[in-house]
């Protein structure tokens, strides 16, 4: 497989086949998440498998974004200097990053070893599932070093477009996952070792099997792969690049944040708003991760054609995938509302529920739908390393338009799950109304800039 050069005027062909592998990628996680879920409960008898995995993947989370915003700003600066042809910045960056991976994982392993119990003991749940959550963590943090070096460098193989790195390394880590994942369990019920941790084992097995790969292939990188502790010196974006790692920071807390809010809202409207939301996330909630690890795919590809100057391409990039993903997302949302029924009946809502929350799938899945057509937007804002766009879109998509129809709508008409419904949609709408307009004021700004600057670099457009 060749690579792909994302300044090309193959905008379509090159983002199909960048967001190709990545959708895979994606597919492949929630397979083998499954499949791991299924192997515990059938081997182990292991109860609150979901809720233990979900405790985990929370405080992961929080202390994930308190500490990787930095790497998230280098890489997208790394993309945009690979994309204007600086060779020299763009090898500095990327190894920066590998610096960054060190220290940062090493920052996580240990306030998670810290924090860890602190942060389990706000959750109202069951005793045992945090001990067993506990547990998890406590190998997860030996290793977290290893995941973040997994991680970057999978990104890295899409900064240099290479779709065959992308695939062995995915490959890789699926099947040594699968295969390792029923036999340390096994293993770990002959000689009585916790079967939680044996998941844990496995998956940090198939993640240096991954990063093996891909530092093999790394021999066939456009640059030099090393180590380096401190950004280049004289590198004229470092203050901007700083600025960006704070958004990206607070980006990450928001978006807990924000899921924390919403649900604090909705518990003051009837009891099966609830149970509707969270039945509708059971649905939606697949599909969501799928579509937006495609569109993630936006990112390098905005971030370079940024780098390059090539706005015709980001424009006609981002319109492609905006137009895709809304189409399959009404198309999502279309059967969602067909099968709702069978949806709630297999999700055993109680018969004084049901209808609720019937109505409140049915009034929200096509909204939805913009939700995700709000993405594209978003990563190509956070890929042109627009710092005061990306702060004013989390602003705007995690709160003001997320949260405030809900408190509008609760205080002043009424708080029935179907309004709550209601709510909710006219949410999708207005976030996507916000994101198309910041991102179409940003690009105006752009042509108007560089056109008065330096209209020699601007490339000829695109062929209608």
């Amino acid at each position: 497989m060749s690579n792909i050069d994302m300044t090309s005027s193959e905008v379509h062909k090159n983002l199909f086949r960048l967001s190709m592998p990545v959708l895979g990628f994606t597919l492949l996680s929630h397979i083998g998440l499954f499949v791991n879920l299924g192997w515990l409960a059938i081997l182990s008898k292991e109860q609150h498998l979901p809720e233990i995995f979900r405790l985990v993947s929370l405080v992961v989370g929080v202390l994930a974004a308190a500490f990787t915003g930095l790497l998230s700003a280098v890489y997208i600066y790394a993309n945009q200097a690979y994309g204007r042809k600086d060779h020299a910045n763009a090898s500095h960056l990327i190894n920066y990053g590998f610096g960054l991976c060190l220290i940062l994982g090493l920052c996580v392993s240990v306030f998670g070893d810290l924090l860890s119990q602190q942060l389990l003991s706000v959750f109202g749940v069951d005793e045992f599932i945090k001990l067993q959550a506990k547990k998890y963590l406590n190998v997860l943090w030996i290793g977290y070093i290893f995941i973040l070096l997994n991680i970057y460098s999978s990104l890295l193989s899409k900064l240099a477009g290479d779709t065959g790195m992308m695939v062995r390394f995915q490959v890789v880590n699926f099947v040594v996952d699968m295969l390792c994942t029923p036999l340390l369990i096994v293993l770990a019920i002959r000689y009585d070792f916790n079967v939680v941790q044996a998941t844990a084992v496995a998956m940090l097995i198939a993640c240096c099997s991954g990063l093996f790969v891909l530092l093999r292939d790394f021999r066939n990188f456009p640059y030099r792969i090393g180590i380096a502790f401190w950004p280049a010196r004289g590198y004229s974006e470092n203050r901007a690049m700083f600025k960006l790692a704070v958004a990206e920071t607070i980006n990450g807390f928001s978006l807990n944040f924000s899921f924390f809010l919403f649900f604090i809202v909705i518990s003051y409207y009837e009891a099966s708003t609830i149970v509707a939301v969270t039945a509708a996330q059971y649905v939606m909630g697949f599909f969501h991760s799928l579509l937006v690890g495609m569109v993630a795919a936006l990112i390098p590809f905005t971030a370079q054609n940024f780098g390059a100057r090539n706005l015709a391409n980001v424009k006609a990039g981002v319109d492609w995938m905006c137009k895709r993903v809304l189409l399959v997302a009404l198309g999502v949302g279309a059967l969602t509302i067909i099968f709702a029924p069978f949806l709630v009946e297999r999700l055993a809502v109680s018969p004084s529920q049901a209808a609720s929350v019937l109505s409140y799938i049915r009034i929200s899945s096509l909204p939805w739908a913009f939700l995700i057509a709000s993405f594209p937007y978003i990563f190509a804002v956070v890929g042109m390393g627009d710092t005061k766009g990306t702060m004013l879109l989390t602003f705007w998509s995690m709160y003001l338009s997320n949260l405030l129809p809900m408190v509008l709508v609760l205080h002043f008409i009424g708080n029935s799950t179907t309004y709550a419904a209601y709510a909710e949609s006219a949410a999708h709408i207005l976030t996507f109304a916000g994101c198309v307009f910041y991102y179409r004021y940003k690009i105006a700004k752009l042509e108007q800039a560089w056109n008065i600057e330096s209209p020699a670099v601007l490339p000829e457009p695109l062929a209608a």
